[in-house]
């Protein structure tokens, strides 16, 4: 039997780990709320973005955020060129939107099967000094990794709905999600910020693996699938579009996946996820905080 300390030790990680859902699942709520488009290589993206963290760190020798920020910028020209060859194309079609579940599966399947032939399904991490320092505090013990991820998680946050507030280009997006047609007609190039949002949304979820390759054990060309299922699930939980509420959703989740590992064991965690989902979407299928926060 754990002790006390113990199960507020799992949910003081699982808190963490939530939100580095949120962070992910905010570059899924901002692609999916201006264009409607399902995005199925999410978490794939993600799991670029770890392994682009590991080859970083361990050939170049590079500070592992000074790799995230590489993960940021490279990540985004993929999802820029993912939505050139996967979404631009159809999404004006009819049928276009339903259309991009398809063609981004098939670039996931892509993606998975080169990360399979160029490093292999064997897991892979890499030890740094961030993931071996702790910081302790009320009793409980952290990562200075897992502190990093989720205070960074937190700042992007806050950094994209100031854009969306304050930016001229974040205004344009918000134009383009609420009214396309009224955006094209004020002079707004609308596959132009369809193609920057798509490239910012997934530069966000590479950032995302980036932070999570400091402290996650088990980089592998499989481990998007748990991150796209997770971002869903977040973005769906707190609302479409809306900006804190990922953060908030995304803690929700980490908080009742911790709950799961406590009571049904780790292996079967995701299950008290789901339940709650499900409730979620029976009583309010638009989200815990569809009209209470802002949407995008």
């Amino acid at each position: 039997m754990f002790e006390f300390s113990a199960y507020v030790q799992i949910l003081t990680s699982y808190t963490i780990l939530g939100g580095v859902y949120g962070l992910t699942a905010l570059g899924l709520s901002l692609i999916w709320g201006v264009m409607k488009a399902v995005n199925w290589a999410h978490g794939d993206t993600l799991m670029v973005g770890m392994y682009t963290a590991y080859w970083t760190v361990t050939l170049l020798g590079i500070d592992p955020y000074i790799a995230a920020i590489v993960a940021f910028l490279l990540l985004g020209l993929v999802g820029m060129g993912i939505h050139l060859i996967a979404i631009e194309p159809v999404i004006e079609k009819p049928g276009g939107h339903e259309a991009t579940l398809l063609t981004t599966l098939g670039i996931s399947v892509i993606l998975e099967s080169v990360a399979l032939i160029l490093w292999s399904p064997n897991p892979r991490s890499f030890q740094n000094v961030y993931k071996s320092t702790y910081l302790q505090f009320f009793g409980m013990r952290t990562s200075v990794a897992e502190a990093i991820a989720f205070t960074v998680s937190i700042v992007s946050i806050i950094a994209v709905d100031q854009l969306l507030k304050r930016v001229k280009f974040g205004k344009a997006i918000r134009a383009v999600s609420q009214n396309p047609i009224g955006a094209r007609v004020v002079g707004i190039n609308v596959p132009r910020i369809r193609l920057f949002t798509f490239g910012l949304g997934v530069a966000l979820a590479g950032m995302a693996g980036a932070l999570v390759a400091t402290f996650y054990p088990n980089i592998r060309p499989l481990a998007g699938y748990i991150w796209d299922i997770a971002s869903y699930v977040v973005v769906i939980f707190a609302g479409l579009g809306t900006i804190y509420g990922v953060i908030f959703a995304g803690i929700i989740i980490g908080i009742t996946e911790g709950l799961g590992a406590i009571f049904l064991t780790n292996a079967y965690r995701h299950i008290l996820v789901y339940i709650v989902f499900l409730l979620v979407l029976l009583l309010r299928p638009q989200g815990l905080f569809g009209k209470a926060l802002r949407r995008v």
